[in-house]
């Protein structure tokens, strides 16, 4: 693993920067991510232990389709549909969806562990922006230490540029590539031993009506010639075998318990 990279700005405004572009591949990776998490989330909706919060979607498969094996994410209540992506696994998620507080112990001995092996993986924590006070001593340690975390909020609290000296980035919650863009360049100076970042999701709102990520996400490929209704219906086809199964595993592992 490189050396501390100085940080060059406080804060960044997401698409603002000169971004790398991003692949054809990597957008439809993108789009089958925030698909799959819609199809959970609505099948998730009806249970008490689910954290609903704004930027859920498109924070969750942002993120993760940076990702690569050998990063982790918290299963924090906040970062089930991340924890499903990554593992694949809803029940594993599910069980594992505890407080935050039960999860920063675990999630911060990973990302030690990370930035002693030098392999160049990350963790990844999502939490409420709330949390936010609690968790800035957490923050101080990980920079003091360059540990390489990737913290994910969302935006109700009061945005603020730099949590010690951990940069903020604030980001359109319903916006999955500008998501991705600001967490690919989080993850990649994380990677290079440049520390911790927080990425604070915030609801932009379009004419006072909060925008659907997944319909943001079908235009903006359309666009590019990228978005066919019948490849999204071959999506959906197949995620709900994968959905269906999963369910059929976690209730299994209820009724033996």
């Amino acid at each position: 693993m490189t050396g501390k990279k100085t940080i060059q700005s406080s804060a960044r405004v997401a698409g603002k920067n000169g971004f790398s572009l991003i692949t054809d591949d990597t957008f439809r990776e993108l789009y089958a991510a925030l698909l799959k998490c819609r199809m959970l989330d609505e099948r998730l909706r009806t249970s008490t232990s689910y954290e609903q919060w704004a930027g859920r979607e498109a924070a969750s498969a942002g993120v993760v389709t940076c990702l690569r094996p050998g990063d982790s994410v918290a299963l924090t209540p906040c970062g089930l549909l991340a924890g499903y992506l990554l593992k694949n696994a809803i029940a594993h998620g599910h069980n594992a969806a505890i407080a935050p507080a039960a999860q920063l112990a675990p999630a911060i001995a990973d990302a030690s562990r990370h930035g002693f092996e030098g392999l160049g993986n990350i963790s990844v924590m999502f939490a409420k922006a709330s949390e936010a006070g609690r968790l800035r001593d957490t923050f101080a340690s990980t920079a003091t230490q360059c540990l390489p975390v990737l913290y994910v909020l969302d935006g109700s609290a009061p945005f603020v540029k730099m949590y010690g000296t951990v940069p903020v980035i604030r980001v359109d919650s319903c916006d999955a590539v500008a998501v991705y863009r600001v967490a690919h360049e989080s993850i990649a100076r994380a990677r290079d031993g440049g520390g911790p970042t927080i990425i604070e999701c915030v609801a932009w709102d379009a004419n006072g009506e909060p925008q659907d990520p997944l319909k943001k996400l079908e235009q903006y490929l359309a666009g590019k010639r990228l978005f066919k209704q019948n490849w999204k219906q071959d999506l959906q086809k197949k995620y709900e075998v994968l959905l269906n199964e999963s369910m059929m595993r976690l209730k299994s592992e209820v009724i033996k318990k």
